[in-house]
């Protein structure tokens, strides 16, 4: 009879096992106390599966993470510390001469020629400027001279100072506060032969101009190697005012026969003072600017 009655229990046991028929048990069987019942802890829960697949992309993808940092960082540190060059300026190693990059011109030119002198060398600056203006370019043509100068090492481009320097040339004092230190110096070939000239943007056009007016009794002194073996003839007319397309500018006629003088004109688009050695010269850089706005 007792078997019997085990017999039907079990068959009232539920299939599944709930929250409730697990404490009916535990009654049924030890009777705990409540202090009993509080005092249990739950079973811990099983351990996530491991997945030795995934873990190995995750440390791949935190490396590559880690390595693009390291990257970003050092190409940010390369850009600061480049940036921090002087302008046209290249650095330098022990014992190597670094080379540099020339202004941007304020017009197109056909040939250009760079010439590299030492700072104090102006007999060699001379020669290799005199070499320039005798080697035989097309007529109506314009070649530039990208002057640098080496010093040890170090290597720049010459400024409107340096240029004045070298040529011994003494422009009004205040006349070079004016004008920005990167300047484009270049040749003119035309019928009557090759002429010197230079361009320079200015910071105050109306003063620059003014400046030019007040240099005008010895600027022809000043700048006598600026033509060479072709000697000007004397000289008794002053400047004069001369206008070409719709530009004024002041120029000095010292031949009768020949394309030679002395002129000057402040460009109004971009303030640039031109300066050249003849008629020509000045009206052929006049065209020019036009034609770079």
């Amino acid at each position: 009879m007792a078997e019997e009655t085990q017999k039907q229990d079990e068959k009232r046991k539920p299939a599944i096992r709930t929250m409730r028929s697990d404490a009916e048990e535990l009654f049924k069987t030890a009777k705990p106390s409540l202090i009993q019942m509080i005092g249990r802890e739950p079973p811990a829960p099983a351990p996530p599966p491991h997945h030795p697949r995934k873990t190995r992309y995750a440390a791949a993808a935190i490396g590559l993470l880690v390595l693009a940092a390291t990257l970003g960082a050092g190409f940010l540190y390369l850009e600061r510390n480049s940036s921090s060059a002087p302008k046209n300026q290249a650095r330098t190693s022990p014992g190597v001469v670094q080379r540099v990059t020339a202004p941007p011109p304020y017009f197109a030119t056909e040939t250009s020629r760079t010439i590299t002198v030492k700072k104090q060398d102006r007999s060699q600056f001379l020669q290799l400027i005199e070499d320039s203006w005798k080697e035989k370019e097309r007529e109506g043509t314009v070649k530039r001279i990208i002057i640098n100068l080496q010093d040890g090492p170090q290597e720049r481009n010459a400024t409107l100072r340096d240029f004045f320097e070298l040529w011994r040339i003494t422009p009004p004092a205040a006349m070079t506060e004016r004008l920005d230190p990167d300047l484009m110096v270049f040749i003119y070939y035309g019928q009557a032969g090759a002429r010197m000239g230079f361009a320079v943007r200015t910071r105050e056009p109306e003063r620059t101009f003014a400046d030019m007016l007040t240099w005008e009794p010895s600027l022809l002194s000043g700048i006598t190697q600026f033509f060479f073996d072709e000697r000007p003839e004397t000289v008794i007319a002053p400047f004069e005012d001369r206008t070409w397309r719709n530009i004024d500018w002041r120029y000095l006629k010292l031949s009768q026969e020949r394309d030679l003088g002395t002129g000057y004109t402040v460009f109004p688009v971009g303030n640039i003072l031109i300066f050249t050695t003849s008629k020509d010269a000045m009206e052929t850089i006049i065209n020019r600017l036009f034609d770079a706005r």
